[in-house]
């Protein structure tokens, strides 16, 4: 861990080294914050920042000064954030971000927004790559439950290398990213196809989708990112709809703190699947729904008064736009489910010409969800290991609680803003649809709607 990390630091402020090469091979061992967030300790010039681990975003954000780091004075278009030194952006520590925490981004370097202020600037994931031509340009995410009773893992990140214990991951099929077009590179994420017919819902039927991706052909394929910076994933409602509105006691309410999703009772397991490259990655059952408290809500009551879980999956939050680039965002509640590979192929240097003799950028799936162990650890955890026979879903259509105008209270009298568990895809630069396209972040957008008031929320910079 401290190798990993005094390797990152040194990248920025020093020549690399043979010596230190080598370092970036060990797992970086992460920190799992009530499976909403997952962070690494990153030492930057002798300081330790603790960072989170985000998918979704390309640049490395810290809350605090570092010292020896060059001020580029490269300025506006991150209100007070400064970017220093070429490598990474400085934010002014604040509670909304707090001194000493940071977000590692490990997207896409066209989405960066140190590339586009300062010339010569490269996020870190791309420097390190084309720094270390021997290091395979890929890394890897594990992330832990929390409460899982069998796996008791936390996290781990490696970079050009799998975990020894997962090294199956790489005969998995390679799922190649979808790459948009030119004109908005910008807003390009690690997204992939799913199948066609590609989720599986609580039944075992396929759940009817239609994609919104206009560059793509063939809409019965959804265009998902998988986000690490996401604790609940997002989706269309028609899916949100099918995951859990026929489960007895399920209701469509707006939540403190979270917004429109759905609540239904704890002991409701409720099971998903989906396909990709035609293998399925079934869901385990705590995933699906989390016990409010994990989210710093205290208790939720449904309609009838009684105690209720959130579901995790939940319909978008925010606007995409007029054109959106993707149809689903698969975060944490679902990368807690698969071993994933992310592979930067010519991610790595856009511009290099020598780029054509990469192969394109790719994602790899392992799957780490047993049906029979996921159903075994539900009993143990929602049902105090008493295996209870569930009830019957709804016939499709009849539950009589969609109303998404209906309020669900909570009774924490510490109620933690939680919009920004949303996660990173919010915080990226999108093209508005004007004719000037003036850029904003998604972030400032997320902001003018909830208003400056709301922007606290639990330990941790979840949103820059």
């Amino acid at each position: 861990m401290a190798l990993s990390s005094l390797f990152l630091a040194l990248l920025l402020f020093s020549p690399l080294s043979h010596s230190l090469t080598l370092t970036v091979r060990a797992p970086i061992e992460l920190s799992n914050q009530g499976d909403l967030s997952y962070y690494a300790d990153l030492t930057l010039n002798g300081r330790v920042f603790n960072v989170l681990v985000d998918t979704g975003s390309a640049d490395l954000w810290v809350a605090g000064a570092v010292l020896g780091a060059t001020d580029t004075g490269y300025r506006g278009s991150f209100g007070n954030h400064t970017v220093p030194n070429q490598a990474f952006i400085e934010v002014a520590p604040s509670s909304i971000h707090p001194e000493g925490h940071g977000i590692l981004g490990l997207g896409p370097s066209t989405g960066s927004f140190i590339t586009d202020l300062v010339p010569t600037g490269t996020p870190l994931l791309s420097h390190l790559f084309s720094l270390n031509r021997t290091t395979p340009n890929f890394f890897t995410i594990l992330l832990g439950r929390e409460r899982d009773p069998t796996d008791h893992y936390t996290g781990s990140l490696t970079i050009g290398e799998v975990l020894p214990d997962r090294n199956a991951i790489l005969d998995q099929p390679r799922i190649n990213i979808v790459k948009l077009p030119p004109s908005r590179q910008d807003q390009q994420h690690l997204q992939v196809l799913l199948d066609r017919d590609g989720l599986l819902g609580p039944d075992g039927q396929v759940i009817p989708m239609t994609s919104v991706v206009s560059q793509m052909e063939d809409k019965s394929r959804m265009t998902v990112v998988l986000d690490s910076g996401f604790s609940l994933p997002q989706v269309p409602r028609a899916v949100a709809d099918a995951l859990y509105s026929r489960f007895h006691g399920a209701e469509f309410v707006t939540v403190n703190g979270i917004g429109p999703t759905y609540i239904l009772p704890c002991d409701a397991e409720v099971n998903a699947t989906f396909v990709f490259s035609g293998r399925q990655y079934p869901m385990h059952p705590l995933d699906m729904t989390m016990d409010p408290s994990v989210l710093g809500l205290g208790s939720v009551v449904n309609s009838r008064g009684e105690l209720a879980c959130v579901a995790t999956f939940q319909p978008f939050t925010y606007d995409r736009g007029a054109n959106p680039t993707y149809d689903m965002v698969l975060g944490m509640a679902f990368m807690r489910n698969v071993y994933t590979l992310f592979d930067y192929g010519d991610f790595t240097s856009p511009n290099d010409t020598s780029s054509s003799t990469i192969d394109p950028p790719y994602i790899q799936l392992l799957s780490l969800t047993d049906p029979s162990e996921g159903h075994r650890d539900f009993v143990t955890v929602r049902l105090g290991g008493i295996d209870t026979p569930p009830r019957g879903l709804t016939p499709s259509g009849t539950n009589t609680n969609q109303d998404e105008d209906n309020n669900s209270n909570s009774n924490s009298k510490n109620n933690k803003h939680v919009y920004a568990i949303i996660g990173s895809v919010v915080r990226k630069k999108e093209q508005e649809s004007t004719e000037e396209g003036k850029r904003k972040t998604m972030m400032d957008a997320d902001a003018e709607r909830l208003g400056d008031s709301s922007l606290t929320h639990r330990p941790g910079p979840t949103l820059f």
